[in-house]
């Protein structure tokens, strides 16, 4: 079992087969960033309400997108808010652009299924701290509880957008010493009802959902120690006695399936597995330091 990384100023990458998936997109016109600063951090405001730019009694008036700023009504009732987001990501248009791509909670999901079923034909504004940044027509029910925001945003804002909406899952990790969390669990590319939802590093950023039990954690690993490469430096680990039972009966059970391989929370590679896995002895290979491979080869010895 050989897990490629890179990690730091060298992000962390793992061969792995990558079925990349397809967002449905909502929202599907120009949009004008609304002025998110490259180093604004903290939380960002997201709303989806049905909207009009005819006068509707007991709505709201406000301006509407940039440049234009043309009038547009909102209705006072709210239909998806950042508790409808479980995961907000750094992503690309098909064009290569810079966007955000959004995964709804269930309930989320729902909201959005019911919300275009409903008012097909008419508009909704998405509204990112409170202005509205677009404003779209809904032409036909869209089930799955994805979405796209884009438009002209810069790589800064993404990154700032997509922090704001579901915390910061979508930054660099950077190790430090004390006990790093290691955990290796099954995963899917598609949704499985009760997993978890993580996010591959990119680009281009890949959600994954990831069941909530660990096979395999700290206390499965023997021994773990730095080994030179060719662009740096591994980490080698052995498996004690019992986790190398739990990866062999794992990978025997699950062929063709995907697991997880996560450091402090992180997921950062989802491999298919190809076969039964049995010896005990992986490592994580990638351009590490020296220093980096031994912060992580003894932050996952701590038990």
């Amino acid at each position: 079992m050989t897990i490629h990384g890179l990690h730091g100023k060298h992000h962390l990458r793992f061969h792995t087969v990558l079925v990349f998936m397809v967002l449905a997109v909502i929202f599907t016109t120009a949009l004008t960033a609304a002025r998110l600063s490259g180093g604004q951090t903290g939380n960002h405001e997201f709303e989806v309400r049905l909207a009009s730019y005819e006068k509707v009694e007991g709505w709201e008036r406000v301006p509407g997108p940039e440049p234009g700023k043309t009038p547009v009504w909102i209705s006072r009732e709210v239909a998806l808010t950042n508790g409808d987001v479980a995961l907000a990501f750094p992503d690309r248009t098909p064009e290569g652009k810079p966007c955000v791509g959004i995964l709804f909670t269930e309930d989320g999901a729902l909201k959005q299924t019911r919300l275009t079923r409903s008012h097909i034909g008419e508009n909704v504004a998405v509204i990112l701290d409170g202005r509205v940044t677009m404003v779209i027509k809904i032409a036909a029910e869209i089930a799955g509880g994805r979405a796209m925001i884009f438009g002209n945003f810069t790589e800064e804002e993404t990154e700032s957008i997509a922090e704001g909406l579901s915390g910061n899952q979508t930054g660099k990790h950077k190790l430090e010493s004390g006990k790093i969390e290691f955990e290796l669990r099954l995963a899917s590319y598609e949704n499985v009802e009760g997993w978890e939802i993580g996010l591959l590093p990119g680009p281009p950023k890949t959600p994954v959902w990831i069941s909530p039990e660990a096979a395999l954690t700290n206390t499965d690993i023997a021994s773990a120690w730095p080994q030179p490469n060719a662009d740096g430096f591994s980490v080698v680990f052995m498996l004690t006695e019992e986790g190398s039972l739990k990866l062999a009966r794992l990978t025997k059970s699950h062929i063709g399936e995907n697991v997880a391989i996560m450091v402090d929370g992180r997921v950062m590679s989802a491999p298919k597995i190809m076969a039964e896995i049995t010896g005990g002895r992986a490592m994580i290979n990638g351009k590490f330091t020296e220093e980096e491979a031994g912060l992580l080869a003894e932050g996952i010895m701590m038990k």
